[in-house]
């Protein structure tokens, strides 16, 4: 389940009519929003299929002291992404009911308000989160390769002064970083998606919440495989220009 998909089945609108329609009406009706700019797409739903539809969600008992068929004919409005706000479903609604056809306009528009005043936390502390994952990566990355500079501080010295040039000292180490980011970057998706497939397993509800992105998880691997790299090359010039 995607969120944006989630907030976007909020953004709808239906609106019933007072009386059921000849279809003239309701092409004529449905011409009107339609031209509507933040409109996306209307669905005309006719007191018939309204009435297959209750039925199909609620017990068919509910309705045996009405005669007939008591549910109206109703637009169910989507309205544009671009245009997918508070504001858009009140001046739509406010259109449709200043139409004499139209008798209720619905929305959920309390929900809508809360999704609106809560939906940059969800992209706010996802943000936060990688950006502070990101600052420990790169500290992780250099403090090892720092470790490793001093591991091997005598044999790069006799190297850099034996005339060795800055290339031949610094791509060893960065083949080795951009190696071992591509191992441990691969490993870890590996591992992940052993958990993630184990953790579906038992608890299949949580399967509407992830989303598979081949690219997504290739520029993870490509991204940690090259911050290694450009770590053990920066780390190695300071080294050899100021030393540890």
């Amino acid at each position: 389940m995607q969120l944006s998909a989630q907030s976007a089945s909020l953004y709808r609108i239906e609106a019933f009519f007072l009386n059921t329609p000849k279809q003239e009406e309701a092409d004529s009706i449905q011409k009107i929003v339609a031209a509507y700019e933040s409109v996306s797409s209307l669905i005309y739903i006719p007191n018939e299929q309204a009435l297959d539809e209750f039925k199909k969600s609620f017990p068919e008992d509910m309705l045996y002291l009405v005669e007939g068929n008591p549910l109206p004919a109703s637009l169910r409005i989507q309205i544009r992404a671009s245009a997918q706000t508070i504001e858009t479903i009140e001046k739509i609604s406010s259109k449709l009911l200043a139409m004499p056809e139209i008798s209720v306009v619905q929305s959920p528009t309390e929900w809508i308000k809360r999704w609106e005043s809560f939906k940059w936390h969800f992209f706010a502390i996802p943000a936060g989160i990688a950006a502070l994952m990101l600052t420990i990566l790169w500290l992780i990355m250099w403090n090892a390769m720092r470790l490793t500079l001093i591991s091997r501080k005598e044999l790069v010295n006799n190297i850099k002064y034996s005339g060795g040039t800055e290339f031949f000292i610094q791509f060893p180490f960065v083949l080795e970083g951009l190696l071992q980011g591509l191992m441990g970057a691969g490993l870890a998706a590996i591992l992940f998606e052993f958990a993630e497939k184990t953790i579906i397993d038992y608890f299949p509800i949580f399967s509407e919440f992830t989303q598979k992105n081949l690219n997504a998880s290739l520029f993870v691997l490509l991204f940690v495989a090259a911050s290694e790299a450009v770590v053990s090359y920066l780390t190695v010039r300071k080294f050899l220009v100021r030393g540890i």
